[in-house]
């Protein structure tokens, strides 16, 4: 009897501890104003990928901005936002490092410094 009353108390609280686990989670959408096209994705993904406590994240070219979900008690949106400035890109609190915005590749490079993309590639589209 003691060890089945034991196992329910550990299956309890195992339970307790998923779903507060799960209700630390939040959810945020990032504008990135001058988000350009696609070819800076993969920079925002490696970005977001080491962010501490990100979860999961999806870029939406259509109104340039990030979806992210993530750990409330390892980060918040202002820390993700700083990590997407500091890799190039614009948000509503910060703005773009210049080192990093030189790095972009042409198209949004020029796009985040206010200029004509000038872009000829064919082979994506930079949705402005």
């Amino acid at each position: 009897m003691k060890r089945l009353l034991l196992a329910c108390l550990f299956l309890f609280a195992g339970i307790s501890c998923a779903w507060a686990q799960e209700a630390e989670l939040e959810t945020v959408q990032i504008s990135l104003p001058k988000y350009c096209c696609a070819e800076s994705d993969p920079l925002i993904e490696r970005t977001l990928a080491y962010e501490k406590g990100v979860e999961s994240f999806q870029i939406n070219p259509i109104t340039k901005s990030v979806l992210v979900t993530f750990k409330s008690k390892k980060t918040d949106q202002m820390k993700i936002e700083k990590a997407l400035a500091k890799a190039g890109f614009e948000t509503p609190n910060f703005k773009a490092n210049e080192r990093a915005v030189n790095k972009l590749p042409a198209c949004c490079r020029n796009t985040a410094k206010g200029l004509e993309s000038g872009c000829g590639h064919k082979d994506h589209n930079h949705n402005d």
